[in-house]
């Protein structure tokens, strides 16, 4: 059994100012556009609750849940949570769970925003369609970044290192482990650098998009945030998470201690959200109320990515703490 974790004063005051803080901008984005939406002659803001309601009115009641799950009640869950552990001043066997329950969750908060993010940038320079950017995306990414961030300085905390270490040596170095990171090396560079979705509708200019060209495009249109949003959280993050991955197979098949780079990993991996950029994309595809779309290579390239982290996330999981290294 863990010993409880006390936390510094230092770090409480910390957590608790990324909290406050986080609280008054997810108040805020409720109430807060975060674009306007041009269809021909008319224009209507885009907020949190709109599309909610869009996705509603669509047919789409299970994505509309998710968007409310995600974006708007669990949000407020985790800062309830975090609340509760930076209150309590430690974190022992009744709260280890939930804090790390709704650390994996917290980057799906980022739903609605990687769907603002892509209806700005096909939007982009095309005559009967357009978008601008508002305040509420700032806002929001400012809530979700600094919920992230509390959560991760209290799960940093509470981290066993001994378990740590153990976890970063075991099965490493496997031959099945250099299979894994060459298929997600492969599958990650196609899902940057290939087009993920095409505009397939008469009435608009024909583009095609990868997530290198959404960041572009967003830069250009003036949305510097999501463009910076979309470059760290579905690139860099993603390939430094690789790249610390290789590092600790490397490590390993030397018979040498890879703890550290497979923290690294873990910690990269956290940031990386490719996956919730994956449902947005799917939701967007889906919804075809403001253009018709067809999915492109980068898609398929995306879907193989998600389902490779996934596997091997549950390889890990399953693994013993006596498991042979090499086998």
């Amino acid at each position: 059994m863990l010993e409880p974790t006390i936390l510094t004063p230092r770090r409480r005051a910390l957590v608790a100012t990324m909290l406050a803080v986080s609280f008054a901008c997810n108040l805020a984005v409720l109430f807060l556009p975060f674009m306007d939406l041009r269809r021909v002659l008319s224009r209507e803001p885009y907020s949190l609750v709109n599309s909610i309601a869009m996705l509603w009115d669509s047919g789409l009641y299970v994505l509309a849940v998710l968007v409310v799950g995600f974006s708007v009640v669990f949000p407020f869950a985790k800062l309830g949570v975090l609340a509760s552990v930076c209150l309590a001043g430690r974190i022992d066997a009744r709260n280890r769970g939930p804090l790390e329950w709704v650390e994996r969750l917290g980057k799906w908060s980022m739903l609605d925003v990687f769907l603002v993010c892509l209806i700005l940038s096909l939007t982009s320079g095309q005559v009967l369609v357009g978008a601008e950017p508002r305040v509420g995306i700032p806002v929001f990414i400012a809530a979700v970044v600094l919920n992230m961030a509390a959560g991760e300085l209290l799960v940093r905390a509470a981290a066993p290192k001994t378990d740590a270490a153990s976890a970063g040596d075991r099965g490493a170095g496997s031959p099945g482990g250099a299979l894994r990171l060459a298929l997600g090396g492969a599958a990650l560079a196609g899902a940057v650098a290939f087009p993920l979705l095409g505009i397939n509708d008469w009435l608009l200019a024909d583009r095609r998009y990868s997530i290198l060209a959404l960041a572009l495009t967003l830069w250009r249109e003036g949305a510097v945030l999501p463009s910076l949003l979309t470059g760290v959280f579905l690139v860099l993050a993603p390939a430094a998470g690789w790249a610390a991955g290789a590092r600790a197979w490397w490590q390993a098949r030397r018979g040498r201690s890879a703890a550290a780079a497979d923290a690294l990993a873990r910690l990269f991996g956290r940031w990386a959200m490719l996956d919730v950029f994956g449902l947005a994309l799917a939701i967007f595809a889906v919804e075809g109320d403001l253009m018709e779309t067809e999915v492109r290579w980068g898609a398929l390239f995306l879907a193989a990515l998600i389902a490779i982290q996934w596997g091997s996330g549950h390889l890990a999981a399953a693994r013993s703490p006596g498991e042979n290294p090499g086998s």
